[in-house]
């Protein structure tokens, strides 16, 4: 089954895993890789990217660019980027951007009108990104399972927030959760998990920031009117995704956030829970003791996972991106090397 692996530099597709670095094509030139998707119910798959984004309808081989209207606002890069991508099973195409705005579009992605609602957020003016105090990131757009309507919208940094009508209107959630929101993973109507970061934009304007943060994997059981952390104690709190497959929850959690990554001023471990939290096994792989998993999936059955290290200050040309296999004693091995981070894999 061939492998669409988004990494710091663009797109590479591979025929299957394990595979050599000389069997990697690189199919997309897109820069940053934000987000790579597919669903059941919309032909094709979906990139977004610090480019733009992008969609194949050929197994990744081909791409066409959804021309997702950026604009000119300024970012770290230079130019807006694309974060975010869903589609949902009534045709809607829906991109999340930095600044953030929230795009829609109802005709395969021929056009784009923007959700204005997403600007009437109360707690609109409290968000920032962990590099650009003027612009977070709309990391996460997703499906509320079971509601089709209900959109679920996840900012760095600025909380998290819902639409009960297509992203037309929004209730603000920012204050039941810390804002550094880097996940939502639905798992039912009312069950999500969150990962999370250290950002707090109240500590940072007191000049803390990072270092008080909390961070964590948090659940709630209500559709985010409320949230509690699971991963109480846990050190390794800094944490991009969590993953769950066959009743098993994975996430790789950091000690520090990206700054520290620059030199190696950090550890990071990875975690498995066989009781939905309640209590987690740290298990050790070959990434450790600094490359932080930011992606998974599931692969002939098997769960892969893909790591690097991402958003350091100082891009390291010393760095390679590793995609790993868990083989069913529970043991993660290197299945292969990529050029670059990998912080987006997508079985197609």
């Amino acid at each position: 089954m061939p492998l669409l692996i988004g990494t710091d530099s663009g797109l590479y597709r591979a025929v299957d895993v394990p595979f050599d670095r000389d069997d990697l094509e690189f199919v997309l030139d897109c820069g940053v890789v934000t987000a790579v998707t597919s669903w059941g119910h919309t032909d094709g798959v979906f990139v977004a990217s610090s480019t733009g984004a992008y969609r194949s309808l050929d197994g990744g081989e081909t791409w066409t660019d959804l021309e997702v209207p950026l604009g000119d606002r300024f970012w770290h890069a230079g130019t807006s980027e694309v974060w975010s991508i869903l589609a949902t099973a009534d045709g809607t195409l829906y991109v999340g951007t930095n600044d953030p705005y929230v795009f829609r579009s109802v005709d395969d992605g021929e056009t784009w009108v923007e959700a204005k609602g997403f600007r009437d957020l109360p707690s609109r003016g409290h968000w920032e990104s962990p590099i650009d105090p003027h612009y977070a990131r709309l990391r996460a757009l997703e499906t509320v399972p079971g509601r089709p309507d209900h959109l679920i919208a996840g900012v760095e940094a600025g909380g998290i927030h819902v639409s009960p009508d297509g992203g037309r209107t929004w209730t603000d959630h920012r204050d039941a959760i810390v804002d550094d929101v880097h996940q939502v993973l639905p798992v039912s109507e009312d069950v999500w998990l969150v990962t999370t970061g250290y950002l707090d934009h109240d500590l940072e304007n007191l000049g803390l920031g990072h270092a008080v943060g909390e961070g964590g994997l948090w659940r709630t059981t209500d559709a985010g009117e409320s949230f509690d952390r699971i991963d109480v104690g846990n050190d390794f709190s800094y944490i991009r995704r969590v993953f769950v497959h066959d009743g098993r929850v994975f996430f790789c959690g950091g000690e520090e956030a990206p700054p520290a990554w620059v030199n190696d001023d950090h550890e990071v471990a990875l975690f498995e829970s066989t009781n939905f939290g309640r209590d987690f096994e740290r298990v050790p792989f070959p990434g450790e003791p600094h490359e932080i998993v930011e992606t998974w999936a599931v692969h002939d059955g098997d769960v892969i996972c893909g790591s690097g290290l991402f958003d350091v200050p100082d891009q390291r040309d010393d760095v390679e991106g590793r995609v790993m296999r868990r083989a069913t004693d529970g043991t993660y091995e290197t299945v292969g090397r990529v050029a670059a981070n990998v912080s987006r894999i997508e079985v197609v």
